[in-house]
């Protein structure tokens, strides 16, 4: 309920442009233009003058290509300028291209002026052309859009709003990203083949599910060979852990090209969300439950869709023996957080842009970290693994909960600091994650109430302990049924929208428009 009273303060402040916005998917043929869209919400709302303006997705692939050149040339050409600047400090001339091969060379800034001064009038020109054709209902509007409000309650009205046409897959209506954020390519993806698209997505999952062990074992053996004379030691505590450690760095960066490959994510943050939801579930059994798993994926999954009335006792036999490995697990998890905390990877490219431009764009092009394995979403389901790693073997051996506890107070410290001095603020989904990880908690406390049945089980003299546990399962599954519907945060209570915390509260500034940023002049 704490969480309830931020949450609803978060919306509260949510910018007007995003709170009077609603996100609208599967628009039928007969609404794709601007003007008939917002002519048909204004009707479909009670009151008048309640749509602001309406703007429908356009096919602007030839307008893409001609701005996304022209950023490039204007990229280069700020590059250039910059390389002079350091160029006339050391007594060389301007920077030039070409000249291999015998070509001639070329002046960098006087090529990509020109290309500049080329492709503005093919821009624009391009741009009327799109925006002449889009009056026309159909043609290169596509089937999604958004739909601004003068007032947000019409937006909220519109959200909740059910059968608005006899299709029910027709017109989808979603709170909106935040400008900035929206992935306007999957926006323009076309329709016809994202089913086959997800499909393969859903397939290389599965693959990467089956090929995970394999890599890691490899790795780990690869580590294990290695001789570091009198340092061997050390080494012996780290090597049967490198294995799987340098497999779930990388496997975030496999998940989310899958992701954006085969998925229509329209913004950066649902990625992240959506990996947060997948890399969980890996790490429950590729981390949590690894000495369940053993090296055979195929034959641990085979019991668990065949047979899983049998898994509490796999478990039991299997998961106490591991204690000591998840106490080195999470002991290297202080050297791998200490890392973190160097921001090493900003820093070198920081350290290479600098070469060429100021300080300050320097830390510009050097922001933000690597979103794939130190995003909030790969963050967010690791947190919960090191977390269910003391939860789930804590009773098992209690240092592990010790432990546990030790590695959250060092991150708490270190990400205190990140988040807050260090990285540059993204874009969030206002608790959406934390929620979340909330879900995969329960999840894990309910692989925990399996294995200690299990364990009572076949190491109980008698079947008390076990049948005392037992209840316990069924408790954890009510819990998070109770947790999942009981509380509405996703959206403010109508009552809360014309309270007068929500009228006087200081709304957040964003940047960006509901719009394809190359249909924008300017």
């Amino acid at each position: 309920r704490k969480f309830l009273v931020h949450r609803y303060a978060w919306l509260r402040k949510m910018a007007e442009k995003r709170a009077n916005t609603i996100m609208v998917d599967h628009i039928p043929e007969h609404l794709r233009s601007d003007a008939k869209l917002a002519e048909f919400f204004e009707k479909i709302i009670p009151g008048d003058n309640n749509v602001k303006s309406a703007y429908v997705t356009k096919d602007t692939t030839h307008l893409l290509h001609l701005s996304t050149q022209l950023k490039k040339d204007e990229a280069a050409l700020h590059q250039a300028k910059a390389q002079w600047v350091k160029n006339e400090e050391e007594g060389k001339g301007r920077p030039t291209m070409g000249g291999s091969c015998g070509g001639r060379e070329v002046d960098c800034i006087d090529h990509y002026t020109k290309e500049i001064q080329d492709l503005q009038p093919k821009v624009a020109e391009e741009r009327e052309k799109v925006q002449k054709e889009a009056e026309q209902v159909g043609g290169v509007n596509l089937n999604n859009g958004f739909v601004t409000f003068n007032d947000r309650m019409s937006a909220e009205v519109a959200l909740r709003l059910t059968g608005i046409t006899a299709d029910k897959s027709e017109l989808i209506l979603e709170p909106p990203p935040e400008p900035s954020d929206i992935q306007w390519a999957d926006f323009t993806q076309d329709q016809t083949a994202r089913q086959g698209r997800e499909i393969l997505g859903y397939a290389l999952t599965v693959g990467l599910y089956f090929a995970y062990m394999p890599i890691v074992v490899a790795v780990t053996n690869l580590a294990d060979v290695i001789d570091l004379g009198a340092l061997d030691t050390v080494w012996d505590s780290v090597a049967p852990t490198l294995g799987l450690q340098i497999m779930v760095a990388f496997l975030p960066t496999f998940l989310i090209t899958i992701y954006k490959f085969c998925f229509t994510l329209k913004a950066a943050a649902w990625a992240q969300h959506k990996l947060q939801a997948w890399y969980f579930w890996f790490q429950l059994f590729f981390v949590c439950l690894i000495a369940a798993i053993g090296t055979n994926v195929v034959s641990f999954t085979e019991v668990m869709f065949t047979d899983p009335f049998s898994l509490p006792g796999v478990l039991a036999d299997t998961l106490p023996s591991a204690t000591h490995y998840y106490m080195n697990y999470l002991v290297m998890q202080w050297l791998t957080q200490a890392m973190v905390l160097t921001r090493y990877i900003p820093l070198s490219k920081f350290k290479l842009f600098s070469q060429i431009f100021s300080e300050e764009e320097a830390k510009e092009l050097a922001e933000p970290e690597d979103q794939d394995y130190y995003g909030l979403g790969s963050r967010s389901a690791q947190f919960v693994t090191f977390a269910l790693i003391g939860i789930i073997y804590g009773t098992m051996s209690p240092p592990v909960t010790v432990i546990s506890c030790i590695t959250f107070a060092f991150m708490r410290l270190i990400y205190g600091y990140l988040v807050v001095f260090a990285e540059t603020k993204k874009p969030d989904l206002g608790g959406v994650f934390w929620v979340t990880m909330l879900h995969h908690t329960f999840i894990g406390l309910l692989v925990y109430t399996v294995v200690m049945t299990g364990v009572f089980y076949r190491r109980g003299n008698d079947a008390g302990p076990m049948l005392i546990s037992l209840p316990s399962i069924f408790y954890v599954l009510w819990s998070m049924r109770r947790f999942e519907s009981q509380f509405s945060w996703e959206t403010l209570p109508f009552q809360e929208l014309t309270d007068e915390a929500t009228l006087k509260a200081a709304k957040r500034e964003i940047k960006g428009e509901y719009m394809q940023p190359e249909m924008i002049k300017g």
